[in-house]
């Protein structure tokens, strides 16, 4: 499966830094506070059945795949439900790729709309994605029992070889929480309105003999770890880690399955805040499945006495950043003029992949620094690479990707990498 390539100019990407997530996903949709929901998952395992294919494809290729597989997902039950939605692990998939949809039991095509981006072109056409859309669907589209999920798409030609990756599926499914049962509970501490220090402690206050799981997320701005386009955000996204392994929360505050409901958010790679910009929120699972969120809590603010950590991103990322076949391709990060590698405590290099096997590609390059990419086979990967500071410099640092392979490209994803720097004040 090989993305198509094309040589097109730099294009200027505006970054939006408004808020356009909730509950560490993207989009108006997703729990809010008060919500009490039922979560139906599915995961897509082995080589076939994650692939979503243009049905008038005609390379020999595509055909490997088609028809489309449709998914078996079970709803036990539907009583009191008031609406739903439904979230994707989506892997964004060949270049060209248009109308990415789903349905539910043969019903209409529901649309799955892209990452949030401004530019020249539609970031399907020109973008190598990984993300966690969420769509309504409308509960006429559900049914007590199995339900199929099938998955389409389109093609810039339109018997191309579009395809885009669904590897896992969450349902959920809303409930009155005036009349459903459910569990209930809260963030203790810290307070609203508090100042932390790095690395704090967070603590809930639930009925413990109640509590399957606790999910905790922070919204704050920092590297956009769940490629919805949006850095001041509910962070945290629900990959698949490997092709075997099912869908989990990863890059948020952190998950508890057991008491003292108590966790230390590793603030390590969180960029200084505006004072008061930080809240906190939490979902909480009870043993029957059953999920509640937790009011927020709100006004924090992040106290660093002797250190600060700043967030650098690519300037540009250029249209179709794969490489495969003898191309090399490069965009720059931009450090202020008065960098001194000597103040620097630590380096962070944010980089999310697919395909980014180095049996396949060679190491990538940060200025004269090379390092492996880490990736995985046909797969999504995010890591923070550790960068020696005295490779790094000021003004422009370029970032260059190259391969040699006839196979699969590496595809680095939207919104690109970046280096998060600690230093001394």
């Amino acid at each position: 499966m090989v993305g198509r390539s094309a040589v097109l100019s730099l294009t200027l990407l505006i970054w939006h830094l408004t808020s356009c997530s909730v509950g560490g996903e993207s989009g108006p949709l997703g729990p809010r506070p008060g919500d009490v929901y039922r979560e139906y998952v599915l995961n897509n395992f082995g080589n076939i059945n994650w692939r979503v294919t243009n049905p008038l494809a005609r390379d020999a290729g595509a055909k490997e795949f088609l028809p489309n597989p449709i998914l078996e997902l079970e709803v036990p039950d539907l009583t009191g439900a008031v609406r739903a939605e439904v979230m994707l692990d989506r892997w964004g998939g060949h270049l060209h790729t248009k109308q990415p949809r789903i349905r539910f039991n043969g019903n209409s095509w529901l649309d799955i709309p892209p990452p949030k981006m401004s530019a020249s072109e539609s970031l399907p056409d020109n973008y190598y994605f990984q993300d966690n859309p969420i769509i309504p669907v409308p509960l006429e589209h559900l049914k007590t029992g199995i339900n199929q999920i099938e998955g389409t798409c389109s093609h810039a030609e339109e018997d191309g070889w579009g395809q885009w990756g669904l590897y896992a599926v969450a349902l959920r499914v809303y409930l009155d929480p005036a009349s459903a049962s459910h569990c209930q509970g809260r963030i203790v501490s810290p307070e609203p309105g508090s100042t932390l220090q790095e690395n704090p402690t967070i603590t809930l206050q639930v009925d413990e003999s109640q509590v399957e799981r606790v999910e905790v997320f922070a919204w704050y701005e920092g590297y956009d770890e769940n490629g919805d386009g949006c850095f001041t955000d509910w962070h945290g996204g629900w990959f698949q880690p490997d092709r075997e392994q099912a869908a989990q929360w990863m890059g948020h505050v952190g998950t508890l399955r057991s008491p003292p409901f108590q966790i230390t958010w590793d603030t390590r790679w969180v960029p200084d805040q505006p004072p008061g910009s930080i809240r906190l929120v939490a979902r909480i699972q009870d043993k029957s499945g059953v999920w509640f969120v937790t009011d927020e809590v709100t006004g924090l603010s992040l106290h660093r006495p002797k250190e600060t950590v700043k967030l650098y991103r690519v300037d540009q990322l250029p249209p179709e950043f794969g490489v495969r076949a003898g191309q090399r391709k490069s965009c720059t990060i931009p450090l202020p003029t008065d960098y001194d590698p000597g103040q620097v405590v630590e380096a962070g290099f944010h980089y999310r992949t697919w395909h980014g096997w180095d049996k396949h590609h060679a190491p990538f390059r940060l200025n004269d620094y090379e390092r492996p990419h880490d990736g995985h086979n046909h797969h999504y990967d995010y890591d923070i690479h550790l960068i020696p500071p005295e490779v790094l410099k000021p003004g422009e640092n370029i970032f260059t990707i190259f391969s040699e392979t006839k196979h699969h490209m590496l595809e680095v994803l939207w919104p690109g990498p970046a280096i998060t720097i600690r230093r001394t004040k």
